[in-house]
């Protein structure tokens, strides 16, 4: 496995952001039983339900509950009744199985971000809208995936029709601060590469290929100029590795994993254990001798990284080292998971040093499923 790493030269750090993207706003999740799902974020997750949408609340064609932890909002919408909103989200239930439809960005100027997005070439699939509680307009990214700009009012809530849910709270020992990363998986990694430079002014912050003699990806990771914003985007480069059984089984490019950004994971991962989310396997060996050697000095106790199964990476300068474990696929089609992640120092990387374990893990649900 090779890793390289991008640095634009400090001469040409001019914090470019011609749509005024100022983070993650929301993830839209297009699902079968939107009350399960909220119920799957809230007990395994940590997560509180925040607002609640239906045709009873005003909005046409779907039932809604948002969930969320910190800055992390989740939309998890299913089919309601009949019209075009109902019949294009069976759809895509149908197509896809569970899964994103919407990963929107805070912007600073709705109106700008749209004008401009298209002026440099996107496709504009909703047009500009203004409500009482924000104004946006959404552009079309890869597969059946978009992106909606969202322009938020002060002192409002989240979306027309959407009620407040009484009694949400976020005290538990699962602890979400934000969305780290929001992973692509698509056919053609160099096409969407260019696509968010183009339209977005996204740099290229790092690739990487990985191949673990039985299957292999290449991916590049994009990012806004200020960092809050990574994108790492994949492309299979085996024709048995998960990247493509997932554009098989989801019928098309998608999200493949959400990355979660936590304080403090081993007690997150910990309570997440105990309350039923299944992780992937890490093999015994992971922890040899090597892993000391590998890893050097945390803060953490190494015996309870083990015994909880959480992967360690030290950054190639030595500047800080990240944790991360990921969760095994949620839906029904083994096609989305999530990520639990925590950095040390100035950690920045993806865990490069782990994706072989990682890679290893997945295959071996793989080959449970007769995919490898």
């Amino acid at each position: 496995m090779s890793t390289t790493f991008f640095e634009k030269p400090a001469g040409q750090k001019t914090a470019f952001n011609p749509l005024g993207v100022k983070g993650i706003d929301h993830i839209e999740f297009i699902v079968d039983h939107a009350d399960q799902w909220r119920d799957f974020f809230v007990q395994k997750y940590g997560m509180a339900g925040r607002f609640y949408a239906d045709e009873g609340t005003g909005v046409r064609g779907r039932r809604a509950h948002v969930v969320g932890q910190g800055r992390i909002n989740f939309i998890v919408a299913e089919p309601q009744g009949r019209g075009p909103e109902a019949d294009f989200m069976r759809w895509h239930l149908d197509r896809h199985g569970c899964g994103v439809r919407d990963v929107a960005f805070r912007v600073k100027d709705a109106a700008h971000a749209l004008a401009e997005a298209a002026r440099r070439g996107a496709k504009v699939v909703r047009p500009l809208d203004e409500h009482e509680v924000f104004i946006g307009g959404t552009i079309a990214a890869y597969g059946d995936t978009v992106h909606t700009f969202i322009e938020r009012k002060p002192h409002t809530n989240f979306a027309p029709g959407y009620q407040p849910v009484p009694g949400g709270v976020e005290d538990g020992d699962i602890n979400f601060a934000m969305i780290d990363h929001v992973v692509a998986n698509v056919e053609h990694m160099e096409p969407w590469v260019k696509y968010y430079a183009d339209i977005f002014g996204f740099d290229l912050f790092m690739h990487f290929d990985i191949n673990t003699g039985r299957s292999a990806l290449m991916s590049k990771v994009v990012s806004s100029t200020d960092g809050w914003v990574k994108m790492p985007i994949n492309e299979p480069s085996s024709a048995n590795s998960q990247i493509q059984e997932f554009l098989d089984r989801y019928n098309g490019p998608g999200v493949q994993h959400i990355a979660l950004l936590t304080p403090d994971i081993v007690t997150t991962v910990g309570e997440m254990r105990r309350m039923g989310q299944d992780f992937l396997d890490v093999p015994e060996t992971y922890y040899d001798a090597a892993f000391d050697a590998r890893v050097g000095d945390i803060q953490e106790d190494k015996e309870r990284l083990k015994e909880l199964r959480i992967l360690v990476d030290r950054e190639p300068d030595d500047d800080g080292y990240l944790l991360q474990l990921f969760t095994k696929c949620v839906f029904a089609r083994p096609t989305l998971f999530f990520e639990v992640i925590q950095r040390r120092g100035g950690a920045r990387g993806f865990g490069e040093g782990n994706f072989r374990a990682l890679f290893e893990a997945i295959e071996r649900e793989q080959a449970k499923r007769g995919t490898l």
